[in-house]
């Protein structure tokens, strides 16, 4: 359900190959702990490659309200954003699950990142893909409804781990309870509650064990502005096909 850019909201894709080969090759394996918060940002910080587990990007507002803005599962990074500019930002690295990650001091990561053009210019465009997640979280938060911003969630981490089957049952790949629900999609937990009992009334939530199942149907009307672009048309895709083809044109 992306709004204006192509990154998945609160979901950060894979590394790409060259980027993992690095901490593969001069990472430090180390094991992290539920409710440690990992260094990160400025010259003494690391980077970090999750193998196992599961981090938040979190921060607290004004009224000292903790947001969380970015899942990070396994195969992401962690720290890069602030490690590319060497500074640091208000945001708290979180373990929230047991696991594994392999660890670079800043040095070393950036000395790798910037040793050739190639590498630097994959590393660029990966960044920019993270910041347009962020991006679209927010942008979910600040316009749409409870529902959808739960739809919105429920949808890019399936989609992070398997096609969402739209006529069967979609496991929640991640296992999150109602208060982390709702420090995700800016809401309450009273909301997020209300909200799954009245889609299991309807037979599109249940749960198997712990994990929660989402039937296909949730996602039936979901929509997102490239997805469901249309060739031309007085919406905002086919506004900017439109334009595209014009400038495709004007070139011939």
């Amino acid at each position: 359900m992306r709004q204006i850019v192509f990154g998945q909201q609160w979901i950060h894709s894979e590394e790409p190959p060259e980027i993992k080969e690095i901490f593969f090759k001069y990472g430090e394996k180390r094991k992290i702990k539920k409710g440690q918060e990992l260094l990160h940002g400025g010259p003494f910080g690391e980077i970090g490659y999750l193998l196992k587990g599961l981090c938040f990007y979190r921060f607290w507002d004004w009224n000292d309200k903790e947001h969380v803005f970015s899942l990070i599962l396994p195969k992401r990074c962690m720290g890069d954003i602030d490690g590319a500019s060497c500074t640091v930002a208000n945001v708290s690295a979180y373990v929230v699950k047991d696991g594994e990650a392999l660890f670079l001091p800043y040095e070393i990561w950036h000395r790798e990142i910037t040793a050739n053009t190639k590498i630097l210019d994959i590393f660029t465009a990966h960044v920019v893909k993270k910041q347009e997640s962020q991006i679209e979280a927010l942008l979910a938060c600040f316009t749409m409804e409870v529902d959808m911003r739960l739809i919105s969630l429920f949808q890019a981490l399936i989609k992070a781990y398997y096609p969402i089957k739209p006529d069967g049952w979609n496991p929640l790949p991640v296992q999150l309870n109602t208060v982390m629900l709702s420090k995700i999609i800016s809401s309450s937990r009273t909301s997020v509650s209300l909200q799954l009992s009245e889609w299991a009334n309807r037979g599109l939530v249940k749960k198997d064990g712990k994990f929660l199942l989402i039937h296909g149907a949730l996602f039936s009307d979901v929509f997102d502005w490239w997805e469901n672009r249309k060739t031309e048309g007085d919406n905002l895709g086919g506004r900017i096909v439109s334009s595209l083809n014009k400038q495709i044109s004007n070139k011939k």
